[in-house]
């Protein structure tokens, strides 16, 4: 499977792009490091790169993206792949998680890496509306 890491800001450091993946193996939650880069492409912004990596189809993935803006406020999409699939799709505004799609069951690991990289929640919204 394969998803973008990206590390990159304006020229002003007023806007900035920030993507992580973790893997969970039973209660350990580590910073995924073993990939094999794709390509490298040029990031969103000025400073930077993105890197299109694979990992792999066995094991489960949380995969952060955060995007700094003017105002220095921060927003954020939160993907939990299982196996080679998206099983939950979180968004992040306000400091509030809110469930998008998916299996909220996976939502415990969220916030394990939440609470790893001390990352302020305020709340956590887990009805999926429609």
């Amino acid at each position: 499977m394969e998803v973008s890491l990206e590390n990159s800001s304006s020229k002003t450091g007023k806007h900035a792009i920030r993507s992580l993946i973790f893997t969970i193996e039973g209660n350990n939650i580590k910073e995924f490091k073993e990939y094999k880069i794709q390509k490298k492409e040029k990031g969103t912004y000025n400073k930077g790169e993105k890197l299109v990596i694979s990992i792999p189809d066995k094991g489960t993935f949380v995969h952060l993206i955060f995007v700094k803006n003017i105002y220095n406020k921060v927003k954020g999409k939160v993907y939990v792949y299982k196996d080679g699939k998206v099983v939950l799709e979180l968004n992040y505004r306000k400091l509030k998680l809110k469930a998008v799609r998916g299996d909220t069951s996976y939502a415990e690991y969220v916030k394990s890496v939440f609470e790893m990289l001390k990352i302020p929640l305020k709340r956590v919204n887990l009805k999926i509306g429609g």
